[in-house]
């Protein structure tokens, strides 16, 4: 948490903060700007820094009250923390003595001028500044932009401050009297575009600061797009600020008011959002706290998976081979169709009872050269854990997975068994339905969780050797975990507010519940594993800066949280979102909650594009805050990259498919909004590179309704790591390369996940984790 230490008030809805952030001190630069959460309510604010103060650690930030987020902050005082910052983000302004620069800001943007100004000036520019408010109360940070410029020029709507008259009219008067080789404007969009629109008069190049229609601020939701100069950018990483004369103002005014009925309902009853304080901070002693090492299964893991033993030899004989093949394939059990699709956060399979588990395990045929462990990116011990349930011990199966993999439970719901481990079962050879390896390895873990008695594996003494993790999804926890096991301090960074990465802000609670996460995470807490939230590694700290602290490693699993788009006309109307924007809102945020902060507009009509896991995450979804949903996929179901069961379950819980279809325009209503999307009427053609059917244009169109377009058609990785390190070799779309090892070009930095692959599964990242955490540990051990 971070203390205000420091509160001014400008005016009846305008303070200042000065709050302790030490690290987002140290490290920001004129432009930078933080993201803000007040509260475990709270959404996810962008704030731009005004100041900071290296000696005491501070940052300062100026706030206007204008929805429900600022409110709750101008209502917070000295000694009151803030919950989360995070920073400091975006790309710093580019410095140059420019000459003469004319820096023009309205109401709070004088707050994030002011570094700019300083900045410019200690370049040896001559700095003429025009500072405004519709009134004088509004005029912020006068003397401290006077200190800093060569003259400055006052205006208010009233006249009661300085002359009468808007920005432009100052801004006038500077050009009038003497040439001016570069503008800066930041404000309110409409004061920018105005600037603008002067400064274009004059060839004046001009840049402004767009950081008001940010949302997340990492771009890993894409809610901040806006065209500049034609094609569409991402605020967060490409800005904020741009060169006015490309930006789309008509374009950013409708995308500001994106959530505005939404925000207004919020603050009819802003009583509901306040979170409760005790509650918070008992939240965050809970985080950091470590319970007592629970009991353990008292066989040692070599007696648990020794094929030999006459523990495994006797249940061999007890059935033949041909009674095992011929036991059906369990079905898992599930919710109703019909009332899981009302509920969000119940769990559609519900797993297997003790009594199914145990028929499922007598299927295996405990192989002597087990393809299904072959199958496994993470090379679990499939027989030995499916062997242990068979007779029984529930424990001992669960202690054999988790010696292998870091989150059993998680990889027992979510990974593509059926396309991995269960694909190399050798009951597919006998065309009868593979072992449930995937429903087993749930039941193993949830058994373990829900007895009290989960057993921690076994860890090597410490080595005092330090390592650093920059991201906590499947690859990083999966990388944490063999590290401590081998000794290691391991320490890892998230910069998000919660641990977990893709498996809390991108699956949905009904396939994942987050209480499974954070058991899985609370075990690595446990076993010694250091976390770290709302730190931006290549931001907040630098590679170069964990080396100086003595980290010997580093592994990158910073994920793949850049969304893709389509780039196809009105794709940037108001409620086309990016899936990742989609389900980070509903999942991470719970932005369906009325007593949260994070809004999210209702619909009645969604179209979901794309045909993966994430497509079925997001239409699921929908369906279950009340949409008609239709999901358009430009091949046929049979190419689909879903799993099976997904489709499965979309299709009974009432998600239209629409295939053979795809987008190629977006109509809006007359407030910008997307209200119909014209469909291409697709064919299959000759198999692409990756063996599908490539999809081909018949030239028809069609044009359906919808008032919400959720783009679910995959992701690229997040650039913040990789553009932060200097002269790291990089592949297609700033992926990290890496050699067999998983090192990249950096010495002993090693990735793995998306941010490597470019897309992956839970477990492939895993697999990829477990990989450089036996690499870097050979490699340090030399």
């Amino acid at each position: 948490m971070n203390k205000i230490i420091r509160k001014e008030q400008f005016s009846e809805k305008v303070f200042l903060f000065e709050v302790e952030a030490p690290l987002i001190a140290k490290s920001r630069k004129a432009g930078h700007f933080v993201i803000v959460r007040v509260d475990k309510k709270g959404e996810r604010m962008p704030l731009t820094i005004a100041d900071a103060d290296t000696s005491k650690g501070t940052i300062t930030l100026v706030v206007q009250e204008v929805g429900l987020s600022s409110k709750k902050l101008c209502r917070l005082n000295v000694g009151d923390t803030i919950l989360d910052i995070v920073g400091p983000l975006g790309n710093a302004t580019r410095i140059e003595n420019y000459g003469t620069v004319l820096c023009a800001s309205g109401g709070v943007g004088t707050a994030p001028l002011l570094p700019i100004v300083k900045a410019l000036k200690a370049a040896g520019n001559r700095v003429l500044s025009v500072i405004a408010g519709r009134t004088a109360e509004l005029v912020i940070l006068e003397d401290e932009i006077r200190k800093y410029s060569d003259e400055v020029i006052v205006m208010t709507d009233d006249g009661s401050k300085g002359e009468k008259g808007v920005v432009t009219v100052g801004m006038e008067k500077f050009i009038d009297r003497e040439h001016i080789d570069k503008a800066i404007a930041i404000g309110p969009a409409i004061m920018m575009k105005f600037a603008s629109m002067t400064t274009l008069k004059h060839d004046i190049p001009t840049e402004v600061s767009l950081n008001t229609i940010m949302v997340d601020g990492t771009g890993m939701c894409g809610a901040c797009r806006l065209s500049i100069g034609g094609k569409t950018k991402f605020v967060c990483i490409d800005g904020p600020e741009f060169d006015a004369a490309l930006v789309d103002w008509d374009e950013m005014l409708k995308r500001m008011g994106t959530f505005k009925n939404a925000e207004r309902d919020e603050l009819e009853h802003f009583a509901e959002h306040l979170a409760d304080k005790d509650d918070a901070e008992e939240t965050c002693k809970a985080v950091a706290a470590t319970a007592e090492n629970a009991d353990s299964a008292d066989a040692p893991l070599s007696e648990l998976t020794d094929r030999n033993a006459p523990w495994r030899e006797e249940l061999r004989k007890a059935m033949k081979p041909k009674e095992r093949t011929a036991i059906e394939r369990v079905t898992m059990p599930e919710l109703d169709p019909v009332y899981r699709a009302t509920t969000r956060t119940e769990e559609v399979n519900k797993g297997l009872t003790p009594e199914q588990a145990l028929i499922e395990a007598k299927r295996c045929l405990d192989c002597p050269k087990p393809q299904c462990v072959e199958g496994c990116p993470v090379s679990i011990n499939i027989p030995s854990f499916v062997k242990n349930i068979e007779r029984g011990e529930f424990l001992a199966a669960a202690k054999v997975l988790k010696s292998t993999s870091a989150l059993p439970a998680v990889c027992g719901r979510v990974c593509p068994q059926e396309k991995q481990c269960e694909s190399k079962c050798i009951h597919l050879k006998m065309n009868e339905p593979a072992v449930a390896i995937g429903y087993l390895e749930r039941f193993a873990a949830d058994y373990e969780r829900e007895s009290g008695k989960a057993a921690l594996p076994e860890c090597a003494p410490a080595n005092g050797i330090k390592v650093a993790v920059v991201g906590s999804g499947p690859s990083g926890l999966s990388f944490a975990s063999d590290m401590v096991k081998k000794g290691y301090e391991v320490h890892v960074f998230e910069a998000l507010h919660e641990i977990g990465g893709v498996l809390k802000y991108g699956i949905p609670e009904f396939r994942l519940p987050n209480s499974i996460v954070e058991f899985e995470i609370d075990n690595l807490r446990k076993l010694g594993v250091k976390f770290y939230t709302d730190t931006v590694v290549g931001k907040t700290i630098s590679v170069d800066e964990l080396e100086q602290q003595g980290f010997k490693g580093i592994f990158v699993g910073s994920g793949a949280g850049l969304p893709n788009f389509m780039n196809i006309s009105g794709e940037n109307l108001l409620n086309i979102m990016s899936s990742n924007e989609y389900l980070t809102r509903v999942n991470l945020m719970d932005a369906a909650n009325p007593t949260m902060d994070t809004p999210l507009n209702p619909a009645k009509s969604v179209l979901v594009v794309g045909g993966g896991n994430t497509a079925m995450d997001s239409c699921r979804t929908a369906k279950r805050l009340g949409a008609d949903v239709t999901l358009v996929y430009r091949r046929s179901e049979a190419e689909m990259p879903a799993r099976l069961e997904e489709v499965k379950h979309a299709k009974e819980e009432g998600i239209n498919f629409l295939t053979l279809h795809n987008p190629v325009e977006y109509i809006g209503d007359e407030n910008g909004a997307v209200k119909q999307a014209v469909l291409a009427v697709m064919e299959l053609g000759e198999p692409d590179a990756s063996g599908r059917r490539s999809p081909v244009d018949t030239g028809k169109r069609i044009t359906i309704d919808a008032d919400q377009v959720v783009v679910a058609v995959g992701v690229s990785p997040n650039p913040l790591v990789p553009k932060s390190v200097a002269g790291l070799e990089l592949g297609r779309k700033n992926t990290i390369v890496v050699n067999d090892n998983m090192e990249s070009s950096h010495k002993g930095l090693y990735a793995g996940g998306d941010i490597v692959r470019g897309g992956a599964t839970v477990i492939l990242a895993m697999g990829d984790g477990r990989r450089a955490a036996a690499n870097m540990d050979a490699a340090l051990s030399e």
